[in-house]
């Protein structure tokens, strides 16, 4: 809903019921919609398609914004027909049973050394840590944060249907494990010097994620891709390629990767 005051066109929220127990498709929706969010108690996954934000339960979704009911009614035939197709081909998806467990970012911000390094990709440790807290990034992306003293994997029982039932979990230690080698954390991402001398003939810089974006775009990535690739979600990416137009004065992909390419940027 449109906040008040808002300029927002669409302010209206939808609701759709259904006539059967999609709580089976969870996983599923869960594996194949970036950024999606499985929760437990209540039984919800929560996602964005087409830059609307869906609350899915078990009999019923509710959806924002809209403009209309009919608005409303053609988001809920494209959502039933998405919902449709993970369900035609299931068989060959992996479901994702990994439940979103919420860390206040307060609470994050402890582990951090709060001094703003960059070291972890982010331009901020608040940053990171919202990013952490909403399973956007990993804590060891940050080199300052010791080893965990304890570590958990859960797996979870099925039934019959391939619903969870139960689950086991073990403790473990991937530091000592002899079966795994655990791979570094990313690099933070380099830019290179002549960022700085292109930053310097625009009237408003780019900032490090928009140059990931713009380095990913010039590669032909496509925004879904870029999504994947910075685990951001595609309404994210969305606004930074808008801004990305705005700052470089170009109008389409193509024009916005001859920039970048020309000032040796990609």
């Amino acid at each position: 809903m449109a906040k008040p005051g808002s300029i927002k066109r669409a302010s209206v929220m939808a609701g759709f019921f259904f006539d059967i127990d999609l709580a089976f498709l969870f996983p599923y929706i869960n594996a194949v919609i970036p950024g999606a969010e499985l929760h437990e108690a209540p039984s919800l996954i929560r996602f964005e398609m087409d830059g609307v934000f869906c609350v899915l339960y078990p009999s019923r979704c509710f959806a924002t914004p809209f403009a209309d009911r009919e608005e409303a009614g053609a988001f809920r035939d494209k959502m039933m027909s998405r919902l449709n197709e993970i369900q035609a081909t299931r068989d060959s998806i992996v479901p994702k049973h990994k439940v979103f467990k919420h860390i206040a970012v307060p609470d994050i911000l402890k582990l951090l050394p709060l001094t703003n390094c960059k070291a972890c990709g982010f331009p901020t440790c608040l940053a990171f840590a919202s990013m952490v807290s909403r399973q956007k990034a990993l804590p060891s992306r940050c080199p300052h944060i010791g080893p965990p003293v304890s570590e958990q994997v859960t797996y979870p029982v099925l039934d019959a249907a391939g619903r969870p039932v139960d689950a086991i979990t073990f403790d473990v230690d991937t530091a000592h494990d002899p079966q795994k080698t655990v791979p570094p954390p990313k690099a933070p991402p380099q830019f290179p010097r002549a960022m700085d001398e292109a930053n310097a003939t625009l009237m408003a810089a780019l900032t490090p994620r928009e140059v990931e974006v713009l380095a990913l775009l010039g590669k032909g990535f496509t925004n879904p891709e870029i999504s994947a690739e910075l685990g951001i979600s595609p309404h994210t990416v969305k606004s930074h390629v808008t801004h990305l137009f705005n700052k470089l004065n170009v109008s389409d992909r193509t024009q916005a990767a001859v920039w970048a390419a020309h000032r040796k940027i990609i």
